[in-house]
Order: C-alpha cells, then structure tokens, then sequence
C-alpha cells in the first residue's frame, strides 16, 4: 500500500512540475514583460467557426497581480467575471464576484495582522455583511 501511494504521490508531483509552464504565465513574466491585458481567442473548428471567439480577457497591474478576469462561453456571453484589490505587501483584500452584466453578486475582504490573514468577510450584492471566517494560529515553541 506505500508503494502505491508514493507511486501516485510522484506522479502528481512530476504532473505539477510540467503543466506548471503550461497552466499561465507567472507574475514575475507578467511583470517583467509589462502584460496589462491577456486576451485568449479559441477556435471551434469542428463548429465550423472559422473566426476566433474570446475565451477570457485578463488585466494586470504593473507587480504582475491579476486585477481582472473575465471568461465567456462560445457565445460570447460572460461565465465568470471577477476583479481583485491588493494591499502594499501584494496580498488580496478584496475580491469582487460580478454577474455578465457587471453588476456586483457578491464580495469577499481578507483582513491580515503581522503578516497573515486573520479574517474574511463576505458581503451580498447589497454590501451587507452575512458571513466571516476568523483565523486562528498555533505556533511551535
């Protein structure tokens, strides 16, 4: 049964290690290469469609951090849509859930002290808070 085990563990592992260049682009490319927006454009060739359909759109700001994301169907209506605030320190305090219309569903804040993240709060479409998660640490002595 280790055997097994080990065997799929090293297999995931050697999985990660090559789809990793595949999966995106990293932030330090992004950054390094000055992207402010990815577009991808997908083809449905057995379809019949000859011309290229947006399949998502990303914008960035200047560190590389993803601010935006919008992804569509083969229609072209949107399916995700999604935007992100960063504090000095890089790390995600706000994340905004939008319908195709670009009206807000739903917010999520993280709030961190001394380096990590102690809170999350969730807000409707309204800005009414109805859910939080607290965060709580052990440490080693």
């Amino acid at each position: 049964m280790k055997v097994k085990t080990r065997g799929l563990f090293l297999l995931t592992c050697a999985f990660l290690i090559m789809a990793g260049p595949v999966l995106g682009q990293s932030t330090k490319i992004i950054k390094e290469k000055k992207i402010a927006t990815l577009t991808v454009q997908e083809y449905f060739i057995d379809e019949g469609m000859d011309e290229p359909v947006v399949e998502s759109i990303e914008k960035f700001n200047e560190r590389g951090d993803l601010l935006e994301i919008q992804e569509f169907n083969s229609r072209g209506d949107v399916k995700l849509w999604e935007k992100y605030a960063y504090d000095n320190e890089g790390r995600v305090v706000e994340e905004i859930f939008l319908d195709s219309k670009g009206r807000v569903e739903r917010t999520e804040k993280s709030i961190y002290s001394d380096g990590l993240r102690i809170e999350k709060q969730y807000y409707n479409n309204r800005d009414k808070l109805y859910k939080r998660k607290v965060y709580e640490y052990e440490y080693r002595n």
